[in-house]
């Protein structure tokens, strides 16, 4: 919309120039984010202090995505101070032309938040699982939405000044394409991107050899992305509004809140995963239930067992163990969804049984069948 046609509309009536809804928004923003840092801060407090191991590229991602969150956080705050979140009646010429400016900056900053956050994800599962097509599908899928939607924001507009210059003084221009679709299908592409990543991992933790309810657990707590998504979609909604009203700074007010809401609801989403073994440990302090660890295949319980260890006839033993994933290459990765311990048990179905129903229904469980026998 041409700012210069605000000023000839009528303004409706039964609307209070004197509303302002900036403050109660601008705490929102700054709660919000300040949530998301304590996140990031307290996943690096986990990783070095209490796990004894050095950051990896999925940590300092998603670290960096806190910079371009300040920069959405100030850009928001700056615009609050020049009209967004009061009627438009209410605002200046150039106040208007500050905010196109800044709004400007802002879907590029945005984009880039979003594109830290998904490869932050996807190299979270590449540590943990592995790389693998899917892994490498949904990279080739993020970089691709997030540069192609930067070289549309830059180019939706000839000149690219036209896009908050327009109606001043004397300068012409046009938008390239219509500027509300593009919002909206890459809001809606954006969702879309978003939970092809979160089942990357659900086809992997299903094929796993473990109860049916651990492997609930394990996917439960890697989609607790969907919230991210669920603010997306709140996003679009409020960004539909913007077809209809000529009032953008009272309307673009909750589209940018909610473009604060979904990156650091993203961040802390992240973060849990990793965050698990010192909610684990809390829980633990807090329902007085000592914790016990294992360092490994080298210490080892074991339980009783009817069977006779003089006995001449072949027999098997199972090493139950609770590691990190995955069970392969990365050994001295403790970030895992679970703490490490290692149990040995003689095959008896009802002990194997009642070992089980004693194990954190979030534990994962590899199963090692060694065959031996006493000559």
């Amino acid at each position: 919309m041409d700012i210069s046609l605000v000023f000839t509309t009528p303004r409706p009536t039964g609307i209070d120039l004197s509303e302002n809804r900036t403050p109660k928004e601008n705490s929102v923003v700054i709660a919000i984010c300040v949530i998301a840092a304590l996140a990031v801060g307290l996943r690096f407090v986990v990783r070095i202090y209490y796990q004894r191991l050095r950051p990896e590229v999925d940590d300092w991602l998603i670290a960096a995505s806190l910079a371009p969150l300040t920069g959405l956080l100030a850009a928001a705050v700056l615009c609050g101070e020049h009209g967004l979140g009061k009627h438009i009646w209410s605002a200046s010429f150039e106040d208007l032309v500050l905010l196109r400016k800044t709004l400007f900056a802002y879907l590029l900053i945005y984009l880039a938040e979003l594109l830290l956050i998904k490869v932050s994800i996807l190299m979270f599962y590449r540590r943990i699982f592995g790389m693998n097509w899917s892994i490498w599908a949904c990279l080739f899928i993020s970089y691709g939405w997030a540069l192609g939607s930067m070289i549309a924001t830059i180019c939706v507009s000839d000149p690219v000044s036209y896009f908050w210059a327009q109606g001043k003084n004397t300068r012409t221009g046009k938008y390239r394409f219509n500027f509300y679709n593009y919002l909206i299908g890459n809001a809606a592409t954006n969702v879309v991107t978003d939970a092809l990543i979160l089942l990357v991992p659900i086809p992997i933790v299903w094929s796993l050899k473990m109860r049916t309810i651990q492997k609930v657990g394990v996917c439960s707590v890697l989609l607790l992305g969907v919230i991210a998504c669920i603010a997306s979609m709140v996003r679009i909604h409020y960004l539909t509004y913007l077809k209809t009203s000529i009032d953008l700074t009272w309307v673009m007010s909750d589209i940018y809140v909610w473009s604060i809401v979904e990156p650091c609801i993203g961040i802390v989403c992240a973060c849990l995963p990793a965050l698990q073994p010192f909610i684990r440990l809390i829980a633990q302090k807090l329902s007085s239930i000592p914790i016990r660890r294992g360092r490994g295949i080298n210490n080892l319980r074991k339980f009783p067992s009817k069977h006779s260890h003089s006995q001449a006839s072949s027999s098997h033993s199972l090493f139950s163990t609770r590691s990190p994933l995955p069970f392969t290459q990365y050994d001295d990765d403790r970030t895992g969804l679970a703490t490490f311990t290692t149990r040995v048990e003689m095959v008896n179905q009802k002990e194997r049984d009642k070992l089980e129903n004693g194990l954190n229904p979030m534990a994962i469980r590899v199963q090692q069948v060694v065959h031996w026998s006493v000559n």
